[in-house]
């Protein structure tokens, strides 16, 4: 059977840099990695005098962290409005978009953006945010 795997390349990451209204996705450039959605429900312990074992039923979906790399570009609009959202701490819109056009939107706040450099090296940065609410895939 033929693999149905989708490749990575090609995946883009953007931002709302939208004030308020209808949002304005503005691409995030020179992205080479990401990961994310690494969160996990809550445990909720249902256990009574009556139970035979310990029992729990699913608490609030908790969808963790999402975070990337990049190479540094100083002029690049999306990864100004990053460092902007780092700053002021505000939550941002953030949207993932699959090469088959499959699309993840969410609300994050950005806690890091650290950069690093070297002999022989491009300057990276690593961003990591934290989801606030649900995933929209569309």
């Amino acid at each position: 059977m033929a693999s149905t795997a989708i490749s990575a390349q090609g995946s883009s990451i953007a931002i709302n840099t939208a004030e308020s209204g209808e949002a304005v996705w503005t691409k995030i450039k020179n992205v080479i990695s990401f990961t994310g959605f690494d969160g996990a429900a809550s445990e909720i312990d249902v256990t009574d005098l009556e139970s035979t074992a310990k029992e729990f039923r699913l608490g609030l979906q908790d969808h963790g962290k999402f975070s990337f790399e990049m190479h540094i570009d100083r002029t690049d609009a999306g990864q100004l409005a990053l460092e902007a959202a780092r700053r002021s701490g505000k939550v941002v819109k953030l949207k993932l978009t699959l090469p088959n056009a499959e699309a993840a939107s969410f609300s994050a706040l950005v806690k890091s953006t650290p950069i690093s450099g070297g002999i022989d090296a491009v300057l990276k940065g690593s961003v990591e945010t934290r989801i606030t609410g649900d995933i929209e895939w569309a």
